[in-house]
C-alpha cells in the first residue's frame, strides 16, 4: 500500500498513474473536501496530444492510516511541509520509507532533520502538470520521474506506470532545482516554458540565472545531474544564439507541449506564497555560505516577494532583463 499526502497536481498525478498499474493507493484529503473526492467516479488524468487516463479511485481517508503502507509519498507544497509531518507518527512502523517529492533540497534535508531516525529518500518529478478537480488532473508533460533509492523494494511500485529512472545521493535533485530556476522566471512575465526556450530576452535571463548558480554548486562542489541531453556550456550557446533546438530538445525528450507553464505563474496570478526560496532562495543561500553574492538569483527573489499577494503584477520580457542585467 502506498499512502499519499497531498491530493493536489503531483499527489493526483502519481496516485492516476500508480492505480492505472493495479498499485494499492490511499489517499489523503482534508476533511472539508472528501465529500467532493468521494463524489468523482474515477481518477481521470487529461493528457495533452494522447486520451486521458482513467483509474479506479485510490482509498480515501482524511487521517494517516498507515496499516499495511510501506512508502509515504509527501506531495505538498514546502509551506505545508510540516503540517504534513505532523501527521505522521514519530516514529513511523518498520519498513515504512518517507519519500519526497516536493521541489529543491531543502525539503529532502528539512525532513532528514525533523525525523533523522526515518528512511527519507528524493523521488525528483519530471513532469508538470495543472490540478483541474476532486481525482483530476492535466498532463502537459511526459510522464517520468527520478527515484534517489535503486532498492527494488521501493522502486518496483513505480516500475510500469512512467518513466522510471535513479540517481542516488541529491544529484538529481539538484539539477532539477537548476531546471526549476526557470520557474520564477515565467512567473514575473506570465510566461510559459516555451517561452523561456525562445523569447530572446527570457533566454538571455535564464542563461545568466543557470550561469550564476551553477558557477556556485561547481564552486562548492555539489554533484548535480542537469536533465538535459547536451551539458550547460553547450546548451548556454543555444540559448543565446537564438537557435530553435533546445525548444525542441525539451519538446520531444520530456514531451512539454506548447502553453505549459509552472504553478508559480498560477501562485502569482492567485496571489499566493510561492516556491521561490527552496529553488532560487537556494542559490542565494549557497553564495551566503560561500562568502559571495548572487546578484540575480537574489534580485528574482526579492521581485517574487514583492508580488505574493498582488494578483496579476508581472514584467514584460524586456522589463525583467533590464532589471536583471542592467
Amino acid at each position: 500500500m502506498i499512502l499519499i499526502i497531498g491530493p493536489g497536481a503531483v499527489g493526483t498525478i502519481l496516485a492516476a498513474h500508480l492505480r492505472a498499474a493495479g498499485q494499492p493507493v490511499r489517499l489523503l484529503v482534508r476533511e472539508r473536501s472528501l465529500a467532493a473526492y468521494q463524489a468523482a467516479a474515477e481518477m481521470r488524468l487529461e493528457r495533452v496530444g494522447r486520451s486521458p487516463l482513467t483509474a479506479a479511485k485510490p482509498e480515501l481517508v482524511t487521517e494517516a492510516d498507515l496499516s499495511g503502507v510501506k512508502l509515504v509519498l509527501v506531495c505538498v507544497k514546502f509551506h505545508d511541509l510540516d503540517a504534513a509531518l505532523s501527521l505522521l507518527p514519530n516514529p513511523l512502523p518498520a519498513g515504512v520509507t518517507l519519500v519526497s517529492t516536493l521541489n529543491g533540497v531543502r525539503a529532502l534535508q528539512h525532513i532528514r532533520h525533523q525525523r533523522p531516525f526515518e528512511r527519507v529518500i528524493a523521488l525528483t518529478i519530471m513532469f508538470n502538470g495543472q490540478w483541474l478537480a476532486p481525482l483530476q488532473a492535466r498532463l502537459t508533460t511526459q510522464a517520468q520521474v527520478i527515484l534517489g533509492s535503486r532498492d527494488p523494494e521501493i522502486a518496483a511500485p513505480l516500475r510500469g506506470t512512467m518513466k522510471l529512472s535513479f540517481s542516488e545521493g541529491e544529484a538529481a535533485v539538484w539539477g532539477k532545482l537548476l531546471i526549476n530556476l526557470a520557474n520564477a522566471i515565467c512567473a514575473l512575465t506570465h510566461s510559459t516554458f516555451k517561452d523561456v526556450l525562445s523569447n530572446p530576452d527570457l533566454r538571455a535571463v535564464y542563461v545568466a540565472v543557470l550561469d550564476e548558480a551553477i558557477g556556485l554548486i561547481e564552486q562548492a562542489g555539489i554533484p548535480y545531474k542537469l536533465p538535459t541531453p547536451i551539458p550547460h556550456r553547450w546548451n548556454r550557446l543555444l540559448l543565446l544564439s537564438g537557435s530553435p533546438l533546445p525548444w525542441w530538445f525539451a519538446k520531444i525528450r520530456n514531451g512539454i507541449q506548447e502553453g505549459a507553464f509552472p504553478s508559480m505563474v498560477a501562485d502569482i496570478e492567485a496571489g499566493r506564497l510561492t516556491e521561490v526560496d527552496q529553488l532560487n532562495g537556494e542559490i542565494t543561500a549557497l553564495a551566503h555560505r560561500l562568502h559571495v553574492k548572487a546578484p540575480v538569483n537574489q534580485r528574482i527573489v526579492e521581485l517574487i516577494h514583492a508580488r505574493e499577494g498582488k494578483p496579476r503584477d508581472f514584467l514584460s520580457p524586456a522589463q525583467l532583463r533590464a532589471l536583471l542585467m542592467a
